[in-house]
């Protein structure tokens, strides 16, 4: 799953009150480099990815009549094809849409996973699904935001603090950052981490 990062620098801007632009800090790359590095934190520190996407191909097949059916990964951001092989072989493309006259399918619910036909699939054999669509999260929990912004500050700061060519009216702007940050950084990570054992529990290793 290709990972992403979990704020951008305007957010660290806002939270911060500076703008790092004027040199007060770290520099706009070195900030970003920092973004990322936080996010992984978040992850880490939740024992999985919070946010990111993946492409999956992924294969069913029903012996039975069915209205619906269930795909393993969850939550489901978009479906890109379905489609089923007969027993003879043949391949056919299923149309997607809730109009029950011309389409064949839709995802009704992407938090489950469910997929539901206009009609039954199945009929008379086997018959075997190919599915390929996009699962996880486009942007990640305000938790994991929110903790990603605060350490990301708190590196910031630390930096600022050991630069020998920083000034102490500069330094004097972020010894608070750091201080005012000290328990709220650890409540954050700890509502990550709960958040994190829940979506496991509802939608298994595959939640996310």
């Amino acid at each position: 799953m290709t990972a992403i990062d979990y704020c951008a620098l305007a957010d660290v801007e806002t939270y911060s009150g500076i703008n790092f632009s004027d040199g007060i800090g770290p520099t706009d790359s070195e900030i970003g480099s920092m973004i990322t590095n936080a996010s992984r934190m978040v992850d880490a520190y939740a024992g999985r990815q919070l946010a990111g996407t993946e492409t999956i191909t992924e294969y069913q097949d029903s012996t039975r009549t069915q209205q619906h059916m269930v795909l393993r990964n969850r939550p489901v951001v978009s479906v890109t094809s379905l489609e089923y092989t007969k027993s003879d072989g043949t391949t056919v493309a299923m149309d997607e849409g809730r109009n029950r006259s011309n389409d064949e399918w839709w995802l009704d619910d992407d938090e489950s996973g469910i997929i539901r036909f206009h009609g039954q699939i199945g009929l008379t054999a086997r018959q075997y699904f190919k599915i390929i669509y996009v699962t996880g999260y486009v942007s990640a929990p305000i938790e994991a935001k929110m903790a990603t912004i605060m350490l990301v500050v708190r590196q910031a700061a630390r930096a600022a603090l050991n630069d020998e060519n920083c000034s102490e009216r500069i330094k004097e702007m972020w010894r608070p950052l750091l201080a005012d940050t000290e328990n709220e950084y650890k409540d954050m990570l700890d509502r990550v981490k709960r958040k994190a054992l829940v979506a496991v529990a509802v939608y298994g290793n595959g939640g996310a």
